[in-house]
Parts: C-alpha cells; sequence; structure tokens
C-alpha cells in the first residue's frame, strides 16, 4: 500500500522557494484528489504580481498564502470566512501576526487583503497561537528576519518533525 504526499504540509516546504529558496519536494502525486495542490497554482500567481484568490476549498493554505502575498506583492484573499473555525481564527490571527512585521493588512468577513511592503524584524514575540499552520508559516517569514514564536510546540499537531526538515535545508534555529 502506498500512501501519497502530503500537498497540504509540502505548501509549506516549498514557500522557501516563494522568498529565495531553493526546495525541492518528492512523493507528490499531482493526480491526486486533493484540493490543497492548488498551491502550486497560487503561488506562482502571488510570485508574478497581486493575485486575488479565492481560498475558500483550501483554508488549511491561508496561512502560508498569506506570508507568500506578504513576502511578494501582496494578495486579496476571498473564501476566508471559513478561516475563523480552524485550531484558531486564522484570518484574524495571521493579520494580528503579520502586523508584527510591519504587513499592513485588512480583513472582512469573507476576505483579507496583504498589502505589499517590506518585512521587518517583528517588533515583538510572535504567538503560534496553538495552531500548526500559523506556526509553520510563521516561521517562514523568520528565516527572513530573524525572531522567535511562542508556541512552537504546536506543530507536532499535523508535522511534528517539521523543524528538523527544515533544519536539513540549512536554516539555522534554535528551539527552547
Amino acid at each position: 500500500m502506498v500512501v501519497e504526499g502530503d500537498f497540504s504540509n509540502s505548501a509549506f516546504l516549498e514557500a522557501f522557494n516563494t522568498i529565495g529558496g531553493e526546495v525541492a519536494v518528492e512523493g507528490l502525486d499531482m493526480t491526486a484528489a486533493q484540493g490543497d495542490k492548488v498551491y502550486f497554482d497560487y503561488f506562482s500567481r502571488l510570485m508574478e504580481g497581486r493575485a486575488k484568490l479565492n481560498i475558500s476549498d483550501c483554508p488549511d493554505l491561508g496561512p502560508i498564502l498569506f506570508v507568500v502575498a506578504a513576502a511578494n506583492y501582496g494578495g486579496d484573499f476571498t473564501g476566508t470566512k471559513r478561516l475563523a473555525i480552524k485550531e484558531s481564527d486564522r484570518g484574524r490571527v495571521m493579520c494580528e501576526e503579520l502586523g508584527k512585521f510591519g504587513v499592513v493588512t485588512h480583513m472582512e468577513e469573507d476576505s483579507v487583503f496583504i498589502e505589499p511592503g517590506e518585512i521587518a524584524v517583528p517588533k515583538e514575540e510572535l504567538f503560534g497561537h496553538n495552531d500548526h499552520r500559523i506556526v509553520m508559516a510563521l516561521s517562514t517569514l523568520l528565516t527572513i528576519t530573524g525572531g522567535s514564536i511562542e508556541g512552537v510546540e504546536a506543530v507536532k499537531k499535523s508535522y511534528p518533525d517539521y523543524f528538523e526538515c527544515i533544519k536539513r535545508l540549512g536554516i539555522k534555529l534554535k528551539l527552547s
């Protein structure tokens, strides 16, 4: 029996490619029915310019898509209402945490807007909100700026060796 690769988690590794990294993820079946494989298209669109993306069918990608938008040309996201019923209120939480990097965001009932701009070193510690996808998304930006996240143990929910994987990519980090 073969278990197909997980597009949801691979998006967090491939996001490093959108900020100057060179990561190759293997073992993904492009014929798989996983909705989160849309990240390939969405990352490309965010790298080309300010994209308008509907994430109603892929809410688990919301945090990493917001990060890619923030690190590039910004983005307009619709279909974000479901983000409120995940491990945290992911739309609100990501807007709050991105603000610590100096990123300007705006949130409406079913939309999140990320403005383009410079990513600054966070002026205060980031908070993982007990949400694995928030922690992984924020850690991507921290590879640009440095900084810390309280509550990194949340990654154990879906990707227990996430930090070991990114260490193997050559990313220096200190876990306390």
